[in-house]
């Protein structure tokens, strides 16, 4: 590539980089270089990662508001991305997706599904089971097709032999469906084709734990597959459920790791909600916490065991492990803002060398911060003529107000210091009234 081609490509990413921090929102591709005083934690994420990969693991971090653990949790996302983990980021509330209901949160994580081949673009369960389908040591592997010994066997016995109770139906009418002109169904349920369609969009709401359709309505739809299918169990929204939850989990991310992605890593954010709960949900939120960072990370370094989590369901679903693999690649991060409750619950399910507290930036990390955006901008626009020497003295204008509250995230620092640099490149001879305005604050410097 041309030198000139490649400056004009540098200039562009940085300039598309500055656009998003002007819009205050999250830059696509810049931002672990945009993160600083965060070191440490991006050196246990790497590593978290790195294990989750070969096992799995879980973390969580604690820190107040505008220490930037949005930010932190962003990068997370970002990172898992780039390093091929399938990404899931639930933000917590005490109504629509309340930890003491699993079913809910469950159905936000399938649903909102980022997948590293497909331009970030939101894609539920649909694209993984597509993948499995096609591989037929998969299919063996999950007993979607089997051994004439196995066949027959009940199905406790076909478990213990690496069916999933609830992936593997799901993988056998994805590829049933996947072929309707080999579909043997009755003459007046029309072209096979639209039928297909039709029952693979409710065969996927059902795995993804969307509220609308019963089990049993998808087996009456299913069943009319002519063939050996096995049983659609119920996903029901009760609060006890949230071993079921963990164990189907714990198999979408070891299914993604035998597709060949990394894993499954899950954000689960604003845990702080868990304090508006009445006293009978909070027991059920800690019984999500406790079964899903089981089904991550398994026994080892638990606060509890195993033999403490609530079994919800019925029949054979109460005999359920919560981690359908031992190896998953499934990486579960907790994210909250200190309070008592939500730190009790949290020291409940993770231990506390998984428990991180973010500090606040210091001057010398504004000073970096400061210096990395006039760079960016140095290069997105080289005809800009900064004056030399501008990142020290603006470092110290965000530190002052940082400390007192105007810029309260990195976020609002990173838009605050394109603005101005703006204003430098525009209207230079503005800058000595907006200094002395800022100055003019209260407690600035």
């Amino acid at each position: 590539m041309p030198a000139s081609s490649s400056q004009s490509n540098k200039s562009l990413m940085a300039q598309l980089t500055l656009e998003a921090m002007r819009l205050g929102v999250v830059p696509a591709t810049d931002l672990e270089h945009s993160t600083v005083g965060r070191d440490i934690e991006i050196d246990i994420i790497r590593q978290d990662l790195k294990m989750a990969s070969l096992s799995g693991g879980r973390r969580a971090f604690l820190g107040e508001y505008g220490l930037g653990k949005t930010h932190l949790l962003e990068l997370i996302q970002q990172m898992a991305l780039k390093q091929n983990f399938l990404v899931a980021r639930v933000i917590l509330d005490h109504a629509d997706n309340s930890p003491a209901q699993p079913k809910r949160i469950y159905h936000a994580v399938t649903r909102g599904l980022v997948y590293p081949d497909a331009s970030n673009e939101i894609g539920g369960l649909g694209p993984l089971l597509d993948k499995a389908i096609a591989r037929p040591d998969i299919l063996q592997k999950y007993l979607v097709t089997k051994d004439k010994a196995i066949i027959n066997l009940p199905i406790r016995e076909q478990l213990a032999h690496g069916m999933h109770l609830y992936l593997t139906p799901a993988l056998a009418y994805t590829h049933a469906l996947a072929h309707p002109e080999t579909l043997r169904i009755p003459q007046y349920l029309g072209e096979p084709e639209v039928w297909a369609k039709t029952a693979r969009h409710h065969l996927l709401d059902w795995i993804e734990g969307h509220p609308t359709r019963s089990n049993q309505d998808i087996n009456d739809e299913l069943n009319v597959i002519r063939g050996r299918f096995p049983k659609i169990y119920s996903l029901l929204d009760c609060r006890p459920w949230a071993k079921i939850y963990g164990y189907i989990l714990n198999g979408i991310a070891r299914l993604a790791r035998d597709v060949g992605y990394a894993g499954l890593v899950i954000v689960i954010d604003e845990a702080e909600f868990y304090s508006l709960l009445s006293a009978q949900n909070r027991a059920y939120a800690r019984s999500l916490f406790q079964a899903w960072s089981h089904a991550a990370g398994g026994d080892d370094d638990l606060p509890f065991t195993s033999d403490e989590l609530i079994t919800g369901g019925y029949g054979v679903q109460r005999d359920l492990p919560s981690r359908y693999a031992e190896d998953p690649g499934l990486y579960l991060v907790f994210a909250m803002t200190p309070n008592s409750d939500g730190i009790r619950v949290l020291q409940e399910a993770v231990a506390p060398q998984y428990i991180c507290y973010l500090n606040p930036l210091s001057a010398l990390d504004y000073l970096k911060m400061t210096e990395h955006v006039v760079d960016l901008y140095g290069v997105a626009y080289p005809d800009a003529n900064m004056p030399e020497g501008i990142a020290q003295p603006l470092s110290e204008v965000v530190t002052a107000l940082s400390q007192q509250g105007t810029l309260a995230t990195p976020r609002q620092t990173m838009k605050f210091l394109t603005e101005f640099l703006d204003l430098v490149r525009y209207c230079p001879d503005k800058i000595g009234d907006v200094i002395e305005n800022l100055q003019a604050l209260p407690d600035f410097f």
